[in-house]
């Protein structure tokens, strides 16, 4: 009988949550690409110059990596990269444009729920922007106004429902 309480899942556009202190927005149109193996080699030949990024840092109005682990990263990019499917060059590239969402969260609240969804050392800093946030495996970094959260598209409802309780 619970399965027919579940609301609709939100689709990635627009306002996701709107509270009095806390906002999550999703990030619409950007290009993602999953890389493995050579990072460098995959940086030089998908986005030549894109800084690749750990946690919690500064991400970048362009294009920019986001490292899960030491031979594997997201690539950022404000539109779909078109990259050929498949290893090359030591490295192997995956458009994963529709699986993977991005929500920027916002407002007087966003450090309070930052504290609570993860119990990660931002301070510390790590070369990968992989963390558990809310339970969930997401790459997270900063923006002027808050964080931004980088989760696979099938988990963006229960990380938004986590974001409506907080």
């Amino acid at each position: 009988m619970r399965e027919r309480d579940w609301a609709p899942a939100r689709r990635p556009s627009g306002v996701l949550v709107d509270k009095p202190r806390l906002a999550a927005r999703a990030v619409e149109g950007l290009g993602r690409t999953l890389i493995s193996g050579d990072l460098e080699a995959a940086v030089a030949a998908l986005m030549p110059g894109a800084p690749t990024l750990g946690l919690y840092a500064l991400a970048p109005a362009g294009a920019h990596g986001l490292r899960i682990a030491r031979d594997r990263a997201l690539l950022v990019t404000l539109a779909p990269l078109d990259a050929a499917d498949g290893w090359r060059d030591g490295f192997c590239a995956t458009p994963v444009d529709d699986g993977w969402a991005t929500v920027d969260v916002a407002g007087a609240d966003a450090p309070l729920a930052l504290m609570q969804g993860t119990s990660a050392d931002l301070d510390g800093g790590s070369p990968s922007a992989a963390v558990l946030f809310a339970g969930l495996r997401c790459l997270l970094s900063r923006t002027e106004g808050g964080f931004r959260l980088h989760v696979e598209a099938p988990w963006l409802e229960a990380l938004l429902a986590w974001l409506d309780g907080a």
